[in-house]
C-alpha cells in the first residue's frame, strides 16, 4: 500500500469515533503510511503517529458548490500529491478520482428529516446520494437497519456494504461513588442529572427535553438538573436563546467539546442518559452510556432498537409529557433503573465480542491489492 488517505471533518477536541478508529489503524501500522485530511485548522495538542501525515485543505462552509468543488477539485489533487493508493471518507465521497473509495457512515438525515435542509442542500442530497453509493467501492455502515435502507431504496449491491458496529473508548467506563461524587459536585451542584450527548441544536429536538424538564421539575420538586453535552450545530444560538427565557435555565447546564476523559466521567456520572431526537445516524452516545453503566431513555429509532433491545426506555419523541413521564418513571423506579443498567451490560459485552479491530484495515489492504491487480 502506497498511502492511505482519510478525510475527517473534525478539528479541535471535537474527534469522533471513526477520527479515533483511524489514528489506532495508524499507530498498530507503522509500515503504511496514512494521509489525515481537515477542512478546518486542527489542534496543535493533537498527537499523531509518525507515520500520520496531517493535511489541511480548508473549506468555509458545507453548502453544495463548496462540496462538489472540494470532494471533486481539491481533494484529488491531494491525493495526487501524496499518492494516496486508497480513499476513506465519510458521509460523501468524490466522484472525480479513480482512486478506490471506502464511504464511511453515509448520512440518510435529508431523507427523514427534510425540514432541516436548504433546498440547495436537499437538492444536492437528492440527486448525488446514489452516485456516491455507486462510485464507492465499499460503504461501512453502523447497523443493520442502514444496510437494508440503503439496499432497498437504492438498490445497491448487499456485498459491497459491511457493517460495523461503533467501536467505545476504553474511557468509558463505571465510575466508583467518590467519583461520581466528585463529578457531580462539579458540574450539577452536587445534585443528580440527567445527561443529552450529542450535537446541539433545534433541530435535534432539545426544546422538547427542555418543555419535559421543565414538567418533571414541576412534577417532582426534586434538584435534579440536566446536561447538554457536545458540540455546536445548526442554530446553535437559536437554542441558547431559548434556554435562556427557560423558567429552569439555571439547573441546565451546556458543555462544549470537553477532554474526552473529562466528557467520559460526566457520562459515567449521570443518573440517566437521555436522548430525543427523531432521527439518529450515529448511536455512539447511547453505546457509550451502556459502557459506562447508565441507564438509558431513547427515542425507538430503527438503529437504537437493534442496538438496544430492551435495554432502553423508549420514549415518543415528538411528545414533551411522554418524554417527562419517562423521565419521572425511571426517577421514581430505581429497580427499573438498576434492571436497563443490567441489561445495557450486557448488551455491550455481546457487541464487544463481536468486534473485529483489524476489519477496517483488511478492507483497505484488500482494495489496494485488488487496484494493483487490475
Amino acid at each position: 500500500m502506497n498511502a492511505g488517505s482519510f478525510k475527517s471533518h473534525e478539528s479541535e477536541n471535537e474527534l469522533n469515533s471513526v477520527f479515533a478508529i483511524f489514528l489506532q489503524l495508524a499507530a498498530s501500522h507503522p509500515a503504511h503510511t496514512f494521509i489525515f485530511i481537515f477542512n478546518k485548522p486542527f489542534s496543535e495538542e493533537l498527537n499523531f503517529p509518525q507515520n500520520v501525515t496531517p493535511v489541511v485543505l480548508e473549506r468555509k462552509t458545507d453548502r453544495p458548490l463548496q462540496l462538489k468543488f472540494w470532494y471533486n477539485f481539491k481533494i484529488p489533487i491531494a491525493l495526487k500529491k501524496h499518492k494516496a493508493g486508497i480513499f476513506i471518507s465519510e458521509k460523501i465521497i468524490s466522484l472525480k478520482i479513480k482512486t478506490p473509495q471506502i464511504l464511511i457512515s453515509p448520512d440518510l438525515a435529508f431523507i427523514y428529516q427534510p425540514l432541516f435542509f436548504n433546498k440547495r442542500s436537499l437538492r444536492f442530497y437528492k440527486k448525488n446520494t446514489n452516485r456516491f453509493f455507486d462510485k464507492a467501492n465499499e460503504i461501512v455502515v453502523n447497523s443493520l437497519f442502514f444496510k437494508n435502507e440503503i439496499i432497498e431504496r437504492y438498490k445497491i449491491n448487499e456485498a459491497k456494504i459491511k457493517v460495523v458496529y461503533p467501536e467505545i473508548s476504553d474511557e468509558f467506563k463505571k465510575l466508583d461513588i467518590k467519583e461520581k461524587e466528585l463529578i457531580k459536585e462539579k458540574y450539577a451542584v452536587g445534585n443528580e442529572y440527567f445527561i443529552y450527548k450529542g450535537v446541539i441544536s433545534p433541530q435535534q429536538n432539545l426544546l422538547n427535553l427542555l418543555k419535559a424538564f421543565s414538567f418533571f421539575k414541576k412534577r417532582q420538586k426534586s434538584k435534579m438538573q440536566l446536561i447538554i453535552l457536545g458540540s455546536r450545530g445548526a442554530k446553535y444560538e437559536d437554542f441558547i436563546e431559548s434556554l435562556r427565557l427557560f423558567k429552569f435555565n439555571k439547573e441546565v447546564k451546556v458543555l462544549e467539546n470537553l477532554h474526552p476523559a473529562e466528557t467520559a466521567k460526566i457520562v459515567a456520572s449521570a443518573y440517566a442518559m437521555i436522548n430525543v431526537p427523531a432521527y439518529l445516524n450515529s448511536p455512539q452516545p447511547i453505546l457509550e452510556a451502556m459502557k459506562s453503566e447508565i441507564a438509558v431513555i431513547a427515542s425507538p429509532v430503527q438503529i437504537i432498537k437493534e442496538l438496544c433491545g430492551d435495554a432502553a426506555l423508549y420514549l415518543q419523541s415528538e411528545n414533551y409529557k411522554d418524554i417527562a413521564e419517562k423521565m419521572m418513571l425511571l426517577f421514581k423506579d430505581e429497580q427499573l433503573r438498576r434492571q436497563l443498567i443490567e441489561k445495557g451490560n450486557t448488551r455491550m459485552k455481546s457487541f464487544q465480542g463481536k468486534r473485529d479491530p483489524d476489519f477496517l484495515f483488511r478492507l483497505i489492504e484488500q482494495l489496494t491489492i485488488t487496484e494493483k491487480g487490475s
